[in-house]
């Protein structure tokens, strides 16, 4: 979505705001309507203002993530907009009943909560929570404070109706119940599956054997990961009388205390930042009285886990979820928008997906929407292991929060993060504390309780050793325990133990290599999958990532296994984890994944001692062999003779263990390979791409939403503008088909997938060999148009070039009549959709690069679900100007576009500047017309 339709929105509600404007001047000198009608007259422009300084900043430089965060509110407020003015209506007709019995009935057909002072009240908080959203945040702090004011002033003047009595209701069947009071006491039975949509309720809930699951359980399970929560329970908790030091500690107490506050907990690795921060997050939640109780949200990033454990997009993800479960209102922006995608585009994870920039906007959206009731702590631990780059930018994201403007009756926002000291953090107003120099005690206290009866057996004074030559590293001393007491559990004299300990290098470095030194090449085999893969593997997994490596001219998973030399067993493979990994690696239960015992241990073999085993100039280049081989055996292994189409989601489950991984994962290692190593790989034929699209169906038409058999290797090296493999590709066109033009399910080309992600050397060689920069897709976009929507002059250029065609149409989106709104159609809150528009929306939306991710249905449904749409076709030139892009425009005029062509819908592109006020190419298109 662009701000060109959400400014589209907008305008619908301030055109309904200035007509309930001029009703209520007309009713100004009515005897016998409620003061309410007049209070709401009074402050109604206030969110006029708002959204007209919401669509100054929106139609200049936001993305379209956040316009598709701020239209899940602006729909909200838009229908609270529809229903009060049908009251304003009610109340100025002229017929002979009383204005009062009007609007008594007005408000029976609306619902008990439509009453006028609610419904402005609703728009108020609408306009509130855009006004303090950090993209839209062009509002002023006046204009937030007048906002909070008349929000409370609403609440507090006398209701326009008297209260009735509860509404009562018992609902059958499934589905959601979404009629009457969403907050209120309703009554309300259920014997069926879905969700009350009421808050203080009486609910009475028969389960029945199947449950369909609700709106709110579905847009949860779409954000919900694996391993989202298991982090905090895989940390030690803190030993005895450990930690308490935090709770005195000055600027920790400076923290607790302010309204605004942020708190950097720094440390080496290993010094025990997560057991610290997650004693903070737990002592909260133990001390905190029940009064004025604070929401605690928490996210442990995990450099050893999964992809979304060690992104900004898993942190969203998981602090959204913990929105949904205690304060679920705070999230009914994101719910709108996932219903609206869910019913046009189908299942979420299939369809479309979540994109992390506006999960980021939810967050916020939510995070404000929170602080208006309740407290806010936030803790995030190890914010290095999600990268530097977004340790840096998520530090400046947490300051950026705590500054922005706010209104008196926000509640207080507080956040603790944790970090190493690397990456450096510019962090100006944040609060710090280096562990490591406080917790000496602590470790002298784990050490000592720890080698207690080793010391009372053997009179040592080895713990005192220990915990001197710490130097503030928990994990150091835990090692050197263990070895202490693994020393003694052999029988070793006592001497010999304490020389050993002495001899052990004090620092985590120097103790993982003096471990490498006594690994060999199977070890480091083993260690250099575990550090690649994309996400943790399992025992069975592990296992066929291993045997796999070992002779590549295998052709059936049978004759593998026939010569693997790892274990089948569970045991056995735990057995050879911990023979080859020396200490290093563990295997954990729950989840059921290999990994490191630390980030640390990671970091090493990374940096370090793969480099140096593999004799790579640097942990880059290790890396990319690593990255190599694993796309090679994941492609190798859907290949294997065992593998066929009609293979069956159990059967992959079950009889497959690494099939699941190689599927999702090719494209990953694949991504990873430079180019001029792309030349060398051997790349899959055009059926083993098809093979892979049946197999793994989840994971590819998120990328294609397309059949199968349409797709070629081409598409896919276009879309990821791996050029290597283009010139291996094209290389072979004396071995294979090349088919250069192949058109996907939607009719997109190579060429137009490169021009869409902006891959400007793989276009250039398509061109070269042959493709053709004027086949249009389905709805007559060819390259040119998607790189106009992009504004990506290169491209632009290079099909101007190759004499690509400036004097057409195509089709830039549709938007419906302002009114109504599709989902305000049905009685149930749903849409019609008839058969042929999920795939048409498909198409439509994933167009110019935004993906069905990026769209809100809302805006882009036309004719088929409701009334008449409209449909915007543009030539490029006309299209250039309307977005305003001088560059663009100039080297379309330079390459003969003509600036008097009209549009399918009537425009020049002069008259299109115009609209949208485009000065500079307002100018450029006259000098052109010589005017």
């Amino acid at each position: 979505m662009s701000g060109f339709e959400v400014v589209g929105l907008i305008s619908a509600i301030i055109g309904i705001v200035e007509t309930i404007g001029k009703v209520s001047k007309a009713l100004k000198d009515a005897k016998d309507l409620p003061q309410a009608f007049r209070e709401v007259a009074d402050r109604l422009p206030l969110v006029q203002d708002t959204l007209q300084t919401v669509e100054n900043h929106i139609s200049n430089d936001a993305d379209e993530a956040t316009c598709q965060a701020i239209a899940a509110v602006l729909e909200k407020c838009h229908k609270k907009a529809l229903q009060l003015e049908e009251l304003f209506n009610a109340v100025s007709s002229s017929d002979n009943t009383s204005r009062m019995k009007r609007y008594a009935l007005a408000v029976k057909n609306l619902g008990k909560e439509s009453r006028v002072e609610l419904l402005a009240k609703g728009m108020m908080e609408d306009a509130h929570l855009l006004a303090l959203n950090h993209a839209a945040q062009a509002a002023t702090e006046a204009q937030v404070a007048q906002l909070s004011e008349a929000i409370q002033e609403l609440s507090n003047i006398e209701p326009s109706l008297p209260e009735e009595d509860g509404i009562s209701q018992t609902h059958y069947g499934s589905g959601d119940n979404i009629a009457g009071n969403k907050y209120g006491g309703n009554h309300y039975e259920n014997s069926g599956s879905g969700t009350a949509y009421f808050g203080a309720v009486t609910q009475h809930v028969y389960p029945e054997a199947k449950t369909e699951l609700s709106l709110s359980q579905l847009c949860l399970r779409s954000l919900a990961f694996e391993g989202m929560d298991s982090r905090p329970t895989e940390i030690k908790t803190a030993a005895a009388g450990t930690c308490e030091w935090l709770l005195q500690h000055k600027k920790y107490k400076t923290w607790k205390s302010c309204d605004r506050s942020l708190l950097w907990i720094k440390g080496k690795p290993g010094s025990g930042k997560s057991t610290l921060l997650r004693y903070a997050r737990d002592n909260v939640k133990v001390s905190q009285k029940s009064t004025a109780k604070p929401l605690i949200l928490s996210f442990f990033f995990n450099g050893r886990g999964t992809e979304l454990q060690k992104t900004p997009e898993g942190l969203f993800r998981s602090l959204l979820c913990q929105f949904q479960r205690n304060l679920p209102e705070a999230l009914e922006a994101l719910e709108a928008t996932f219903k609206q995608r869910d019913a046009a585009f189908g299942k979420h994870g299939e369809q479309w997906q979540w994109d992390a920039s506006e999960l980021r906007q939810y967050f916020e959206l939510s995070l404000w929407r929170a602080l208006e009731t309740q407290p806010v702590l936030l803790f995030v631990d190890a914010l290095d292991e999600c990268g530097e780059e977004n340790a840096q930018n998520l530090a400046e994201e947490f300051s950026s929060l705590l500054h922005r403007p706010s209104s008196d009756h926000m509640k207080r926002l507080r956040i603790c993060f944790t970090c190493r000291h690397y990456p450096i953090l510019n962090l100006k107003h944040a609060l710090e504390i280096c562990i490591e120099k406080e917790n000496e005690r602590d470790i002298s206290m784990f050490v000592e309780g720890k080698l207690s009866s080793f010391r009372e057996r053997t009179g040592s004074t080895i713990a005192k050793f220990i915990s001197k030559h710490a130097e503030g590293v928990f994990l150091w001393a835990w090692l050197i325990v263990n070895k202490v007491l693994s020393l003694e559990r052999e029988r070793i004299e006592i001497q010999k133990i304490e020389a050993d300990v002495r001899m052990v290098p004090q620092t985590l470095d120097g103790f993982y290599s003096e471990v490498t030194e006594k690994m060999n090449a199977d070890s480091f085999e083993l260690i250099e999958c575990i550090c690649f893969v994309s996400r943790p593997l399992s025992l069975s997994e592990l296992r066929w990532a291993m045997i796999l490596q070992q002779d590549p001219t295998l052709q059936s998973l049978k004759e593998h296994q026939s010569k693997g030399k790892y274990p089948s067993s569970e045991a056995g493979m735990q057995w050879e984890i911990q023979t080859l990994g020396r200490g290093l690696i563990e295997y954990k239960s729950d989840p059921g994944v290999v990994q490191f015992i630390h980030q640390s241990v990671k970091d090493f073999f990374v940096q370090k001692a793969l480099p140096s085993y593999r004799n790579s100039p640097g942990p880059e280049q290790a890396a990319i062999l690593v990255h190599y081989r694993l796309a090679q055996i994941c492609l190798r292994y859907f290949e294997m003779k065992e593998f066929n189409r009609s293979l069956r989601e159990a059967q992959i489950r079950s009889e497959f263990p690494f099939l699941n991984y190689a599927l999702k994962s090719w494209i990953f290692h694949a991504n990873r390979i430079p180019q001029d190593l792309q030349e060398s790989f051997p790349w899959p034929l055009d059926s083993t791409v098809r093979l892979w699209f049946d197999l793994g169906q989840h994971e590819a038409t998120h990328l294609f939403p397309t059949s199968p058999d349409e797709i070629t290797l081409l598409h896919i090296i276009s879309m990821k503008g791996w050029i290597g493999a283009l010139r291996s590709i094209l290389a072979r066109t004396d071995q294979v088909d090349i088919q250069i033009n192949a058109k996907d399910g939607t009719g997109r080309t190579p060429l137009q997938l490169a021009a869409q992600h902006g891959h400007t050397a793989i276009l250039e060689l398509l061109l070269k060999n042959g493709a053709r920069p004027d086949i249009g897709n389905q709805y007559d976009q060819t390259p040119l148009a998607w790189a106009i929507e992009k504004g990506d002059v290169v491209v632009i250029e290079l099909l101007l070039q190759k004499s690509a065609k400036t004097n057409y149409n195509y089709l830039v989106g549709y938007r419906p009549p302002p009114l109504p709104l599709p989902w305000m159609g049905r009685g149930d809150g749903g849409m019609v959709m008839p058969p042929g528009l999920v795939a048409l929306l498909t198409g439509v939306t994933a167009c110019f690069g935004i993906g069905a991710s990026l769209v809100g249905i809302g805006l882009v449904l036309g004719a088929q679900v409701y009334g008449q749409r409209r449909e915007f076709w543009r030539t490029p030139l006309s299209r250039a100007a309307e977005l305003g892009d001088k560059k663009v425009v100039g080297l379309l005029l330079r390459y003969n576009a003509q600036p008097n062509d009209k549009d399918k819908d009537g425009e020049t592109p002069l008259s299109r500047a115009m609209e949208k006020d485009r000065k500079e190419v307002i100018q450029m298109l006259r000098e052109s017309m010589n005017q």
